[in-house]
């Protein structure tokens, strides 16, 4: 995963703000305050995601966390257990159980001015996932959207620290917030921010990531493929603006720098000759997000990875025939888990993680048994662009 200085320097400054935040903020508030706002349905809306991550700093008395990813982020969490008996110190390896942050309410914004205001509280009561005595923080502002998922219900709001917040949203029939919703958008929003409800200290993993690139591209195999149409309930199309990093139009791949600093390789069902793109051109795109459709227990040891192009030959829902689709199989490790949504994040030989949806019609049973640090055996297809507008040309 490749960052620029700036970003790494920019999400720091966010990491750093928000613990600041944490350490000034009232601890208790009397129980009539202490749901701000947010009912127990809607915090039933919580999603548990388990994570690696590597301490760069905790707090065991205020009980909040900072800890850089597997993607390389800095997040923060505030923490709903005593952090004492883990010692923990900077450099530690740790993983976690973490309610994903809640989206309670959104509606347009008259604001031009990013803001963020955030608020702690501990819970005197039972809330859904959260438990009494768990200390919880309460954010509110205006927010960029540069990533929207409206199947998965989740969306990504950048504050004015220059920080993503990745949420999920409380839909319901009487009311999607995402509905008319789109990239870019100025918001102003309310949300429970994510809370680590376990941490567990890892001992120190002696492989680091490897500096090496994945391949860009690789030789075609006109082999006729056919991807099955029940592959099509799987797919999730996410809208988000990027910049583009690397290009190679002739064969319709394109690698691009997400809004979280991430670096993805995708292909595109988009003639790129025809859009005139360069590297650090700014886009907004659609996609069809990564999908696993197979999953086993690695035999081996080893990671390894291997990239096959094809064509697809015959119109798969948004995509069409004679689409260049890239498929990868290899071994690599479990580093993210999120089982309600059935997303997976798998980092393999370079170093790189892929964040990646489950295909619901794999067996239960495989991905409910994985755990953090399983080594496994994989085969997915890999991001397809199916829309691409250079912003510059809006």
């Amino acid at each position: 995963m490749i960052r620029t200085s700036r970003q790494k320097t920019r999400q720091q400054l966010h990491g750093r703000v928000l613990l600041i935040c944490t350490l000034l903020a009232s601890a208790v508030l009397c129980p009539q305050r202490a749901l701000a706002g947010f009912d127990k349905e809607q915090l039933a809306g919580f999603e548990v995601t388990e994570l690696k991550g590597t301490v760069s700093e905790a707090l065991a008395k205020e009980k909040v966390i900072e800890i850089v990813d597997p993607e390389g982020h800095t997040e923060v969490y505030t923490v709903g257990l005593d952090l004492e008996p883990l010692g923990l110190e900077p450099g530690d390896e740790v993983s976690l159980s973490v309610l994903d942050g809640l989206l309670v309410d959104l509606e347009p914004s008259d604001d031009q001015d990013l803001s963020f205001s955030r608020e702690d509280i501990i819970l005197p009561s039972d809330m859904g996932k959260l438990k009494k005595g768990m200390r919880v923080a309460l954010a509110s502002g205006t927010g960029r959207v540069i990533k929207l998922d409206r199947q998965d219900g989740s969306l990504s709001l950048m504050g004015p620290f220059g920080g993503i917040n990745n949420l999920d949203v409380l839909v319901t029939p009487e009311n999607d917030p995402l509905k008319d919703l789109n990239v870019g958008d100025l918001v102003d929003f309310r949300l429970v921010q994510p809370v680590a409800v376990d941490v567990r200290k890892l001992s120190r993993s002696l492989s680091r990531p490897s500096a090496l690139r994945p391949p860009l591209a690789s030789d075609l195999l006109r082999s006729g493929m056919t991807l099955k149409a029940e592959l099509l309930e799987s797919f999730e199309i996410t809208h988000l603006h990027a910049i583009v990093t690397r290009l190679l139009p002739d064969q319709k791949v394109l690698e691009i720098e997400g809004p979280e600093g991430h670096n993805i390789l995708v292909t595109s069902a988009v003639d790129l000759n025809s859009l005139k793109l360069s590297p650090g051109t700014e886009i907004s795109m659609d996609i069809l997000d990564g999908l696993v459709v197979d999953l086993r227990p690695a035999t081996s040891k080893a990671l390894s990875f291997e990239r096959q192009d094809v064509e697809i030959a015959g119109d798969f829902g948004p995509v069409p025939k004679g689409t260049r689709v890239a498929m990868a199989t290899g071994s690599a490790e479990v580093v993210r888990i999120s089982r309600t949504d059935r997303t997976l994040s798998l980092r393999g030989p370079f170093g790189k993680v892929h964040n990646l949806d489950v295909s619901k019609r794999m067996p239960g049973m495989v991905f409910d048994e994985l755990a953090l640090g399983d080594l496994v055996e994989f085969r997915f297809i890999k991001p397809v662009a199916i829309r691409i507008t250079p912003l510059a040309s809006r």
